[in-house]
């Protein structure tokens, strides 16, 4: 798919990008194991999305299925996220989470028939791979929570590729709540491995904080319902691709945002603004490279 959408919608996609920057600080200020955490994340915004949309929810079985199944896709996506800064820190979950784009132009060819390898876009994802590096060259003691990010950012991936099917036929608050329920229900299966193995010895932890709900309601809410289905329906005009490499600055508003009110600018050294920068310069480069192709095909 190429891109055929307006300025506007491409300002649209850095704003979401932004917000969901600011989920990894929300995973690192809500008390609560991954799973668990994205089980109400998901709850939450199913609901929302319930009231918003009441009646509208009718489509062929087939496709309901699909998209339910897809949830869980999601909700593993969520859930390695959060675990991810839960056993490293929000800097390393961001950095893993930038190798989507790579991802998704290898992956993208493999899924969708007739899609070929393109070597621009395999060659920005790979410059990503190699901003990465620069940023985590000295956080290697997290190891572990980089690969758990990186096995994330597969997921994304994987269902942003689905998505992009589904975003030609479904409203996208409807493609958004039967995905988000599948997700919901995904997690709900989880919550006993979470008990066991990811809860850190306190088991079943179904009670959030007092302000572990005011931020469940932010990252419910604001992060999920209304960036989610947007995000799906920018689908209809940006390639998976462009959206996923625009994705590639969420690392870089993550860190910020998580040096700003988490006060983690130990991490923010050299090599964290060289590769901040390379990345920025990519995703803009990528961007005015799709948009100057689409108008040249238009």
């Amino acid at each position: 798919m190429e891109d055929h959408g307006e300025p506007r919608d491409y300002l649209k996609l850095h704003f979401l990008v932004f917000l969901w920057g600011f989920t990894g600080v929300l995973g690192e200020l809500i008390d609560l194991p991954s799973v668990e955490l994205v089980f109400y994340r998901c709850l939450l915004a199913s609901v929302t999305l319930s009231v918003i949309l009441r009646h509208k929810l009718r489509v062929p079985i087939g496709r309901a299925v699909a998209m339910f199944a897809t949830g869980g896709i999601i909700g593993l996506h969520w859930v390695l996220f959060f675990l991810a800064v839960k056993i490293a820190n929000v800097s390393v979950c961001m950095v893993g989470a930038a190798t989507i784009s790579l991802w998704t132009a290898l992956l993208e060819p493999v899924m969708v028939p007739g899609r070929v390898l393109k070597r621009m876009d395999l060659a920005f994802g790979a410059l990503v791979i190699a901003a990465v590096a620069i940023i985590f060259q000295s956080e290697m003691q997290y190891a572990v929570g980089f690969l758990v990010a990186i096995a994330a950012a597969i997921a994304a991936a994987v269902f942003s590729i689905i998505n992009g099917a589904f975003a030609k036929h479904t409203p996208h608050r409807v493609i958004a709540w039967y995905e988000l329920t599948g997700a919901c229900v995904f997690c709900a299966l989880c919550l006993p491995i979470s008990a066991r193995w990811l809860s850190e010895g306190r088991g079943l932890d179904l009670v959030p904080g007092p302000m572990d709900w005011v931020w469940l309601v932010v990252l419910a809410e604001v992060c999920t319902v209304y960036a989610y289905s947007e995000y799906v329906s920018l689908l209809k005009r940006l390639s998976v691709f462009t959206t996923n490499f625009a994705n590639n600055l969420e690392p870089v508003y993550g860190i910020i945002l998580g040096g700003l009110i988490l006060g983690d600018y130990h991490h923010l050294g050299a090599g964290f603004y060289l590769g901040a920068a390379l990345i920025a310069v990519l995703v803009l480069a990528h961007t005015r490279m799709s948009r100057r192709k689409r108008l040249t095909i238009g």
